[in-house]
């Protein structure tokens, strides 16, 4: 369960930061950002041997489904909406943020992340309006807990509405 929890958490610790800040050139407001992870090498489920992963399933207990969407609200204020650049994760989850280029509505950065986590990543982020914009996550490196991992996320974020409700506001520093 840690295995899952860890993979997960680094993988939404390079690609959440963009998509939740890819609001760039969007409206403020509520967002709902949705993420799809593809694992195509170490997986939340790979350090589980096979024959337990069958007596867990048979036991009724079923692993979660981590290549389904995952969807999350952020709240985006006036003043993050008018900056000209994404927000960045600097430190967070070990990853830094490198080569940061616009090119008319894109965005691409490279990500270097160390800790737990080792390894490097590619995101592009493009708006087709400012209530909507999608993106890519290439990423691949090595767990302290499953060893070799590689994952490549799409995400999109989708403009809901001015008022935030009870979401709060990101608390993602600008670049």
């Amino acid at each position: 369960m840690r295995n899952r929890i860890t993979i997960a958490a680094a993988a939404a610790a390079i690609a959440i930061p963009f998509a939740a800040g890819a609001y760039t050139h969007g409206k403020p407001g509520l967002w709902q950002i949705t993420t799809q992870m593809k694992f195509t090498k170490g997986g939340p489920q790979a350090q589980i041997p096979p024959d337990k992963l069958a007596m867990m399933k048979q036991m009724g207990i079923q692993m979660p489904d981590m290549s389904a969407p995952i969807s999350t609200k952020t709240c985006v204020t006036a003043e993050q909406a008018a900056t000209d650049t994404p927000p960045t994760p600097g430190q967070r989850g070990n990853c830094q943020v490198q080569n940061l280029k616009r090119d008319g509505h894109t965005f691409s950065a490279d990500t270097v992340c160390s800790g737990e986590m080792q390894g490097t990543g590619h995101v592009t982020v493009t708006y087709d309006s400012d209530e909507h914009y999608s993106g890519k996550m290439d990423f691949s490196g090595t767990s302290a807990h499953t060893g070799d991992v590689q994952t490549s996320n799409e995400f999109s974020g989708q403009w809901l509405g001015t008022d935030c409700g009870s979401v709060k506001p990101s608390a993602m520093p600008a670049h």
